[in-house]
Order: structure tokens, then C-alpha cells, then sequence
């Protein structure tokens, strides 16, 4: 900035300069002028024609010539001078900034200063020739600088790389310092400096894995690479030395878990083995120790299936709940359909409940049994229901209950019908009863139309249930509506 200030200040000393020379010039142009002019008109002669021929001293002739040349090549080097400080300033000072020079070397960097100084003075003074003497010479240096800082500054990193490699902290730090030193602004060098920065805490866990790589404790060693591989994941060494633990740690806890679940189905215990299992095919899935262990489990969880349905099904029988009963034997059925034992204990829940069913129905609609067909039927089941009994209560209740509805049932009643003595009276599907006035008939319990007639009267028709839990029943019917 100083620079740059001080050579607009030389511009300015140089355009008044240029502005003195330029009005001497022009005046002595006009006094030239005016000698010409006097010599044309003042003096008409015969040599004439031979003056004629003697060219006219023009403007630009007029000025001698060792007044023109020592101005353009004044401005030649002051024109150079500026190419080369702006070249200078542009392109080498900006990276000569990115080195500490002072620290690398005091002495190129005071003569850098002094050359610098120097050149400005020159300038200042008008001394074109000698500023870009200077200035060509600071160039040059300052070209030499960064060459060689360059050079010792790959150098330097590959030292510092070597050092890194190596776990060697000190020499690796100084020579990544000294890298800094030479270009502030290497990316390489702040990179690798960031790993050096680490390298004392690799280093720690450099000999804790060691240590427990000669206890054999291979879990903590893993642990403790896992920690190193974050701080230097480059390192392949440690990278294939944890695979190799994975791997090992894999086998052994595959192992471990394979065992224990054979353990564990051994005890009983299946959702420990199932845990247990788990974990081995989370580590190998397709192994085939990982299979032969599911179908020892799945034999473990069939069987226990089958003795929790036949538990609940007992359960069930004890209870007198022959329906529950026949869905648990059915699901352990599904689990051992050959098993002779339950197929004989579901096939006889199922007629258990068929006869509880049937039983039921006909004691809720017992006057349906007044079919002699259906009330055949009906014996029969009672008949097979006897060998039931003793395993059912509620079968055996149903039983003997219906057992006296079929006994009532094919008992006669007592009917006395009462009338006036002129209807005639029959009973439909059954007999006619004929005209009285009090008549005891006998009818088996159930459902009957009693129809009395009379000549001039309007028929009645009279539906009657004939009781099965009374010994007698009285009617009275007779015609009495005239038509």
C-alpha cells in the first residue's frame, strides 16, 4: 500500500516535469516559426528557386534530438520499473506472505526488505535506470525464496509422512512445523499436522491394544482398535487385526450361544433357547447349527403345546366343560394327530356333547316325544347315553330327566269330557268320543283337536294339551252357537 502510494506521488512529479518541458517546446516552436516567416517575405532574390529547394525546418525538426531521447527512454524505465514491482507485487509477494520468513531466514529476509526499500528509492528520485535494477533484482530473489522454499517444504512433508508412519511424535511434529513454516496455507500439510496433533493419544492406545493382545482379551483389545481406527482410520494393519478379533470373537460367542440354547431346551426353558438361538443367526445366519437348533426347539415347543392342550383339555373334563374339552383335544390333535388316546378321549366329547345337545332339546319340547317314531329314537339315545354318564354329570341329569319325560309320556290320562248331551264329540286322529254328557277316555300326553258337531249349530274345534305330569284332565265342549 506504501508502495503504491509513493509511486503515485513519483507520477505526479514526473507529469509537473513533463509540463515544464512541453511549454519550452512550444515557445521555441513559435520563435522558429516567426525566423521563417521573415526569411519567406523579407528576401525575394534570383536564388530563389534554389532556396525553395531547401526543405523548411519543420516543428518536430525544429527540436534537436538530444532533448528528445533521454525524455522516451526515462519513461521506457519508468514504465518497466512499474511492470515489474505491479508483477512483483501481484504474484511473488503474495506467496512469499504464505512463508515465515523472519523464522526460516532472518538474513534473505531483511536483504528481501532492503532490495524492497531500496527499489522505492530509486523511484522516488527518478532514478528509472537504478529502480528496475533493483526491482529486477528483488525479483529475482524473491523467485530463489520461493524455489527453494518449495523444495524444503516437500521435503518437510515427506520427512514429517515418514515420522507419522513411523509413531515417531517429535520428529514428525517438528518437521510438519517446519512445513507450516515454509507455506501457511498447504492443505496437505495442515491435514497431516491434524493427524500428528493425535498421534500421542494413537499412541496410548497403541500399547493398551498391545496389552491386551498379551492378556487375551480379545473383546477389550476390539474395543480399543474400534477407538484407534477413529483416530487413524488409514491404518490397514489395525483395520486387518479387526477383522481378525471380529471374526474369532464371532466364532466363540456363536458357539457360546449355540450351546447354551441346547441348554436351555434341555431345561425346558423355551424362550431362553429361543433368545439364545437368536443371537447365533444374528452372527451366522445360514450356519447349519443355527437349523439343527430351531427343530430341537421346535420339538421342545410342540411337545409343550401338546401337554398345555391336554392339561386344559383334563382340565376341562374334571369341569363337566366337554365343549373346552373337545377344542383343546382338537389342538393336540393338530400337534400328534396318530395319538390313539386322544382321538378315542375327542371322539368321546364329541358324542358327550351331541347327547347333551339332543337331550336338552327334546326336555325343553317334550310333548314332540308323543311320536312314537321320535320317542323310539330317543330310547335309543338314552340307551347309548348310559355308558356316558359316570364321566358327565350334566349328561347324566339330562338322562334320567328324559328318561322320565319317556316314561310319562307313554302313560295314559285320565280325560273325563263333559258336554250336553247332544253334541257329538270325536277326538281327530284318534276316535270318536259320540254324544254324552260325561265320559272318561283315556289319551297319552300331548297335543289333541277335539271337534263337536250338532245339527243346526255351528261346529267347535278345541285344541288341547294333555299334561304328562298330571294323572287327569277334564274338558267340557258342546255346540250352543246356532247357525
Amino acid at each position: 500500500m506504501i508502495l503504491e502510494q509513493e509511486i503515485v506521488a513519483a507520477k505526479a512529479k514526473r507529469h509537473k516535469q513533463y509540463i515544464k518541458i512541453g511549454v519550452g517546446l512550444i515557445s521555441a516552436s513559435l520563435l522558429c516559426a516567426m525566423v521563417i516567416l521573415f526569411i519567406s517575405f523579407g528576401y525575394v532574390s534570383d536564388d530563389e528557386a534554389v532556396s525553395s529547394a531547401i526543405p523548411v525546418p519543420t516543428k518536430q525538426d525544429s527540436v534537436p534530438l538530444s532533448q528528445e531521447s533521454p525524455v522516451v527512454a526515462d519513461e521506457q524505465l519508468r514504465q518497466a520499473y512499474i511492470d515489474i514491482i505491479s508483477d512483483y507485487e501481484n504474484s511473488l509477494k503474495p506467496e512469499l506472505t504464505k512463508i515465515d520468513l523472519i523464522k526460516w531466514d532472518p538474513a534473505l529476509s531483511q536483504r528481501l526488505t532492503t532490495i524492497e526499500d531500496e527499489a522505492l528509492s530509486k523511484f522516488s528520485i527518478t532514478d528509472y535506470a537504478g529502480a528496475v535494477s533493483t526491482v529486477e533484482e528483488l525479483q529475482q530473489l524473491a523467485q530463489t525464496m520461493i524455489s527453494d522454499s518449495q523444495r524444503e517444504l516437500e521435503q518437510a512433508l515427506s520427512r514429517a509422512q515418514s515420522a507419522y508412519d513411523a509413531d515417531n511424535y517429535d520428529d514428525a511434529k517438528f518437521q510438519i512445523d517446519t512445513a507450516l513454516m515454509l507455506d501457511n496455507t498447504s492443505v496437505e500439510a495442515e491435514i497431516l499436522a491434524t493427524k500428528i496433533e493425535v498421534l500421542p493419544e494413537i499412541l496410548t492406545l497403541l500399547e493398551k491394544i498391545n496389552t491386551a493382545k498379551i492378556e487375551n482379551k480379545p473383546e477389550k483389545e476390539l474395543g480399543l482398535i474400534k477407538e484407534l481406527i477413529k483416530l487413524a482410520p488409514e491404518r490397514a494393519g489395525i483395520v486387518e487385526r479387526k477383522q481378525i478379533l471380529i471374526t474369532a470373537i464371532n466364532n466363540k460367542n456363536f458357539k457360546s450361544y449355540i450351546t447354551q440354547s441346547y441348554q436351555a431346551i434341555k431345561k425346558g426353558d423355551a424362550g431362553k433357547a429361543k433368545q439364545k438361538i437368536l443371537a447365533a443367526k444374528n452372527i451366522y445366519p445360514k450356519r447349519q447349527e443355527v437349523q439343527d437348533a430351531v427343530i430341537a426347539l421346535q420339538n421342545l415347543e410342540k411337545k409343550q403345546r401338546l401337554a398345555k392342550y391336554q392339561r386344559q383339555a383334563q382340565t376341562a373334563i374334571n369341569a363337566d366343560d366337554w365343549v373346552t374339552a373337545k377344542k383343546q383335544l382338537e389342538l393336540a390333535l393338530r400337534e400328534q394327530a396318530d395319538d390313539k388316546v386322544i382321538q378315542e378321549s375327542l371322539s368321546k366329547a364329541t358324542t358327550i356333547i351331541a347327547l347333551n345337545n339332543e337331550f336338552e332339546q327334546q326336555i325343553n319340547n317334550p310333548y314332540r316325544l308323543s311320536n312314537q317314531q321320535l320317542s323310539s329314537k330317543i330310547k335309543g339315545k338314552v340307551n347309548q347315553a348310559s355308558a356316558f354318564v359316570d364321566s358327565s354329570p350334566s349328561l347324566q341329569k339330562r338322562t334320567t330327566e328324559l328318561s322320565h319325560i319317556l316314561e310319562s309320556m307313554n302313560k295314559k290320562i285320565s280325560v273325563k269330557v263333559v258336554s250336553d248331551n247332544q253334541t257329538n264329540i270325536l277326538v281327530r286322529g284318534v276316535g270318536i268320543v259320540g254324544i254324552t254328557q260325561l265320559k272318561t277316555i283315556q289319551l297319552t300326553p300331548g297335543h289333541y283337536t277335539f271337534e263337536g258337531k250338532r245339527k243346526g249349530y255351528k261346529s267347535k274345534l278345541m285344541n288341547v294339551l294333555i299334561p304328562y305330569d298330571q294323572t287327569s284332565y277334564n274338558l267340557s265342549i258342546y255346540c250352543d252357537e246356532p247357525i
